[in-house]
């Protein structure tokens, strides 16, 4: 028996869970949640960690403690948003056999300053065989003229997933002349698109260091607490691996905390099947699971706008969540509320730490009309490793030293208004309105929500004018049940999009007809739609809405019991789980070329499977011990790809992958 700590790092909690494994069977024995720190990531997971600890004490006595606790895994959302954001520390990219028109067509020089790519001659055919000598010269002048800028290479080849030979030298080379870590793009993925494993390879090298500052956190955490365990990272296919072993690939982490999400449903929900999705403060992530497993995005994953050759959960997200900044558009007839995408903090949560604000909106609430600034509030959340810009960013900021302030006091002109919103658009200040968790509080009230301060100011904005002249609700319970009601009417249609889209149907979910079955319409016609396979509804929020979501597509809802802390469990209960492919090619008739190693021919197509198996097991059971599998389970999968030519079936090549998996080694 052995006790596993799960820790996720979210946007707005950290939470930590401890879970007894006894022969595989796993019990959660506690949850806890700490806020995230983003300014110090290993604050927000101490406190996690501790107060996990503190529950599990209460909860089991002196049957708990830190040093019985045998693994420690953690997801992240640190790659994914250092790339979101456009951070990362620089890299440069030594291009082998590739053009500039060709990377500049992959997204490459978006990613990488184009002062730090280097062009250079060599590379192989489709076969393997050399285009040209290895350009021994250029890449010492690469290493000495751009080592001392950067804290990473990133190497690529072209026809590298065919004969890596040449990024194998260049790669060695960078390394005894700068001392710098370097990438091969042939090791994160074994795909043809040379460009596009370029761009892979330079995200990859921009991230090690923000992966190493966290692997740093946490052991620190670890040590403090006196945890001495391995610690394993999820990567953004869901599956474990060693801490080490991300840490050369921390690319591979992005979509890490969608991830585990959906492994921890997929452990709670006991389900092989359905839809999968995480509601938190921000967003709403919604993933297909099929035969025990989340989808994968067939193209590889898309982050910050760059498509990568990551293997990640096939993930749509919207702009949706608990702490969504509710607004009402005033010029609509209606005043229709309209939520997201932006991120606000609830007033009920504010109010907490700031009680000034309720004489604010007391004041507001007593004004002659509503005005679309009342019930707004601006809050500097902290530099985050940034400046202002100008002087009336710098005004802003300084309006705001003493505490949060009525959105037209701390922003009274236009041209301030937009200095706070390039402030906030670089996380230098947030908005404080009326959110979906302070209308819940407002209607059935919410832990660690001030109500009362919740309900002003849904009766704050519950007085602005729509384009008629008429008062937007009743109330603050009426305008709060109806920002309910947006969020789960917006939630449905998602997820009905993405299982319409998991058949293959690109359909516009506010179609009429569409939108009347979900409005279960019923009249001279009955108009009806239905998903045929359940929700698996995670997420602190998730209870709240998503029974009724559930109800308007017609289909089974599940909300597990620990739901609230899925993703920590999902980071947790995963499986170590790596894989090696190789090609097979016929260069000439009769001849087939493996792709490894030394590149060896053989006379059968038979005999060229068997020595690639041979030789891709050893390396991806090594892979599997490098990455913290205990026992791997191996299996193969070999697909071919024939021609017709006059009657005859030829050869054409053919893909071999071997997969090795299995629990953490403890």
């Amino acid at each position: 028996m052995a006790l596993l700590l799960g820790i996720d790092t979210g946007g707005t909690f950290t939470d930590a869970v401890l879970v007894r494994d006894d022969a595989g069977v796993e019990e959660i024995v506690a949850s806890a949640k700490s806020p995230t720190t983003h300014h110090d990531l290993a604050i927000g997971v101490a406190g996690a960690v501790r107060n996990v600890l503190e529950r599990a004490a209460a909860v089991s006595g002196a049957d708990v403690s830190a040093a019985d606790i045998a693994l420690v895994s953690v997801s992240t959302t640190l790659a994914t948003n250092a790339l979101v954001e456009g951070h990362g520390e620089p890299a440069a990219v030594v291009a082998i056999g590739f053009t500039e028109a060709e990377l500049e067509r992959a997204g490459l020089t978006d990613a990488v300053d184009p002062e730090l790519i280097v062009t250079l001659p060599g590379g192989h055919d489709a076969h393997g065989n050399e285009r040209e000598p290895f350009p021994e010269e250029g890449v010492r002048e690469a290493a000495a003229r751009l080592g001392p800028h950067v804290s990473a290479f990133a190497v690529t080849a072209q026809f590298s997933v065919r004969n890596p030979a040449h990024e194998r030298q260049a790669v060695d080379l960078l390394r005894s002349l700068t001392g710098r870590p370097a990438t091969s793009s042939h090791v994160l993925s074994a795909k043809l698109d040379g460009p596009r494993r370029a761009l892979t390879a330079a995200l990859n090298a921009r991230l090690l260091g923000t992966i190493d500052r966290l692997n740093l956190a946490v052991r620190g955490v670890l040590e403090t607490e006196k945890i001495d365990a391995p610690l394993m990272v999820v990567r953004g296919d869901g599956s474990l691996v060693s801490a080490e072993f991300a840490g050369v690939r921390p690319i591979e982490t992005v979509l890490s905390g969608p991830a585990a999400s959906v492994i921890g449903a997929l452990h709670l929900a006991e389900v092989s099947s359905g839809l999968v999705s995480d509601i938190g403060g921000t967003t709403t992530d919604v993933a297909v699971i099929e035969d025990g497993r989340p989808r994968i995005a067939p193209r590889g994953a898309v982050v910050g706008g760059y498509r990568t050759m990551v293997e990640a959960v096939d993930m749509a997200t919207i702009g949706l969540g608990g702490d969504s900044e509710v607004r009402i558009d005033t010029r609509a007839t209606d005043g229709p509320i309209l939520l997201g995408p932006e991120r606000a903090i609830p007033i009920g949560r504010l109010a907490i730490e700031h009680p000034q604000i309720v004489t604010v909106l007391e004041r507001q609430m007593g004004a002659p009309v509503g005005l679309t600034s009342h019930g707004r509030f601006l809050v500097a959340t902290g530099t985050h490793g940034a400046a202002p810009t100008d002087t009336r960013e710098a005004r802003v900021l300084e309006r705001l030293a003493g505490g949060p302030l009525p959105e037209a006091d701390a922003a009274p002109s236009g041209l301030d208004g937009r200095a706070a919103a390039r402030l906030r658009a670089r996380g230098l200040v947030r908005v404080a309105t009326l959110t979906p968790t302070d209308a819940h509080a407002v209607v059935h009230g919410v832990e660690g929500i001030d109500r009362d301060a919740s309900t002003l100011v849904a009766a704050v904005l519950a007085r602005q004018t729509s384009a008629k002249g008429a008062t937007v609700s009743d109330g603050a319970t009426e305008i709060a049940e109806l920002v309910i009601e947006r969020l789960v009417r917006r939630s449905s249609a998602f997820v009905l999009q993405v299982a319409l889209a998991a058949d293959g149907l690109d359909v516009d979910t506010s179609d009429p007809l569409i939108a009347a079955a979900l409005d279960h319409h019923a009249g001279a016609a009955d108009v009806g739609i239905r998903i045929n396979t359940p929700v698996i509804a995670i997420g602190a929020p998730a209870a709240t809405y998503y029974p009724a979501v559930a109800r308007l597509v017609r289909t089974d809802g599940v909300v597990p019991e620990h739901a609230e802390v899925a993703n920590a469990v999902g980071a947790v209960v995963g499986r170590v789980r790596v894989r090696q492919s190789c090609t097979i090619t016929q260069p000439t008739r009769g001849q087939y070329r493996v792709h490894l190693e030394d590149q060896p021919t053989f006379g059968s197509v038979e005999n060229a499977v068997a020595h690639a198996t041979e030789l891709l097991t050893a390396t991806t059971l090594a892979d599997a011990e490098q990455a913290g599998a205990e026992t791997p389970d191996v299996s193969s999968d070999w697909q071919a790809r024939t021609a017709v030519v006059e009657g005859k079936e030829i050869f054409v090549e053919g893909t071999l992958t071997i997969e090795a998996s299995g629990r953490p080694r403890f």
